[in-house]
Formats: structure tokens, C-alpha cells, sequence
């Protein structure tokens, strides 16, 4: 198995450990497994199309340097989705990336509403990233 998937793997892994962390009423776990599913996933497109694992943690950041890579192929159109993306949903992936953070530095506990809207914007991510990787690489 070669490290993009690797990496895909680890990432579909998180996502159900998400899914099963909210269906058990731990939606603390939840979004932070949301969030790790996420970053892994966008790691491994990244990787995929430039050739290394960049050295970030924010799914923010991680989005905004594939739009960037797709602009420089030509693919305004993937890239515009994804700045819609990101523009529809910016306060969702800063929950996920707040939970990256507390879960290590502070108490920060999520609830039920929450933990289904992180689910649910990592749910519409997934299909765009595999949407995008489908396009580009076939």
C-alpha cells in the first residue's frame, strides 16, 4: 500500500470512527475524528497531486492550497467549487479545527447539533475531494 493510501485509508477509518463516536452520544470524539478524517483526506489529495504531505494542520489552509494547485492546472471551475466549499461552510471547518486544537489544550465540549453539522460538512467535503480527484486523475 502506497502512502496516498495509506492515508485515505486512515482517513475513511476516522470517518466511521466519527459516525460510531456520534450514534454512542460522544460527539466530543465526534468532531475530533470528523476533523482528523478531513485533514488526512485533503493530505492525501495533496499528495497525490504535487508529490509530498504538506505541514499543515488546518483543513482551511489544507482547501485553500489545493485551490491554489488547481488554478495552476487549469481547473478553475474544481477550484471555484472548492472556494464555494469552504466559503459555505467556513464556520463548520472552524469547528472542526477547533476541535483539533481542544482536544489536546482546553475543555471544549461539543453537542449533539454540532457534532451533526461537523458529520455533515465532512460527509459533503468527502464527495467533493473524491469528485475532484476523480476529474483531475482520469
Amino acid at each position: 500500500m502506497g502512502f496516498v493510501e495509506l492515508l485515505k485509508e486512515r482517513s475513511r477509518v476516522f470517518h466511521e470512527y466519527a459516525r460510531e463516536a456520534f450514534a454512542r452520544g460522544h460527539y466530543d470524539l465526534s468532531v475530533f475524528n470528523a476533523e482528523q478524517a478531513l485533514q488526512l483526506r485533503l493530505k492525501a489529495l495533496h499528495l497525490r497531486m504535487v508529490g509530498y504531505v504538506p505541514r499543515l494542520h488546518s483543513v482551511r489552509e489544507l482547501l485553500g492550497v489545493i485551490v491554489k494547485i488547481l488554478e495552476g492546472l487549469g481547473r478553475s471551475d474544481l477550484a471555484e467549487k472548492l472556494s464555494s466549499f469552504v466559503e459555505t461552510h467556513r464556520d463548520s471547518l472552524r469547528m472542526l479545527e477547533e476541535a483539533y486544537i481542544a482536544s489536546r489544550y482546553t475543555p471544549k465540549t461539543y453537542e449533539h447539533d454540532e457534532a451533526e453539522r461537523a458529520l455533515a460538512t465532512l460527509e459533503e467535503a468527502m464527495s467533493l475531494i473524491d469528485e475532484v480527484e476523480r476529474l483531475v486523475f482520469s
